[in-house]
């Protein structure tokens, strides 16, 4: 098992990359579940107020779809 990296050091490798933006994912192909996103904080309280939906593994680079609170919601079947 790799030794953990410290955060400065993560840097994707992009040899493997893949674009499989469309689905929203949390576990990347390369089994990763550390992402890279660009997001906006709430002042006041400094939580998340905002994010991007496009997201890139922090190991391989893969670019994918950030879920979003309503996708796991479960649906009513009528």
């Amino acid at each position: 098992m790799e030794e953990p990296k410290e955060i400065t050091e993560l840097e994707p490798d992009y040899m493997k990359a893949m674009d499989i933006r469309g689905l929203p994912t949390t576990i990347c192909p390369c089994g990763s579940k550390v992402w890279n996103l660009k997001t906006i904080f709430e002042a006041d309280t400094g939580n998340i107020d905002m994010y991007f939906i496009d997201m890139e593994c922090a190991v391989c680079g893969t670019l994918a779809t950030a879920p979003t609170p309503g996708d796991f919601e479960v649906q009513d079947a009528d």
